[in-house]
């Protein structure tokens, strides 16, 4: 089956009605949880990225500061937790929510995940997150970057504490 591409979709929704439109929206919506989770955030919390970025980390916080004991399945619990905070940066399309939450993410690995250069795993999911927010830097607004550098090298600084064998030098912008 092949599916119709977003022009023709869109030349669709525009000939049909309010209320089946409205109908096909539940119907989504009643398909799966991202697509619910979407809506819910295309009618209720679009208005404000930044508030929809702190109820997220909310939402992560408890999880986060109770990880588990055992490495791989911290690792594993970690990138659930990574994807799930990747949807709603997706949801959002925003820059400064993507660095908002991944920087709150990379601090909360350093802080609580317990990050160590002999954990392959776990570091280099750490390190990840470091490279992702310095590529959507440039994405950023001139003002906005020098707004969000200070927390950025105050990550770097603590992880260079707190991490033996992480080079703050190599991550710098």
């Amino acid at each position: 089956m092949k599916t119709n591409g977003i022009a023709e979709i869109k030349k669709s929704i525009k000939n049909i009605s309010q209320a089946e439109l409205a109908e096909i929206c539940v119907k989504l919506a009643r398909f799966k949880k991202d697509n619910k989770e979407y809506l819910h955030f295309l009618l209720f919390e679009s208005s404000d990225p930044l508030a929809y970025a702190e109820d997220v980390k909310e939402s992560l916080h408890n999880s986060l500061t109770n990880l588990n004991r055992h490495p791989s399945l911290k690792v594993k619990e970690l990138r659930k937790h990574l994807r799930h905070l990747s949807r709603h940066i997706r949801y959002t399309s925003s820059a400064e929510v993507e660095i908002t939450l991944l920087i709150w993410f990379a601090d909360m690995l350093v802080a609580h995940a317990g990050v160590r250069h002999s954990n392959k795993a776990l570091y280099t999911l750490f390190v990840r997150q470091i490279e992702k927010i310095r590529k959507t830097f440039p994405k950023l607004h001139e003002d906005l970057q020098f707004d969000y550098k200070q927390p950025y090298d105050d990550l770097l600084d603590r992880s260079a504490d707190d991490i033996s064998g992480f080079n703050k030098d190599q991550y710098k912008l």
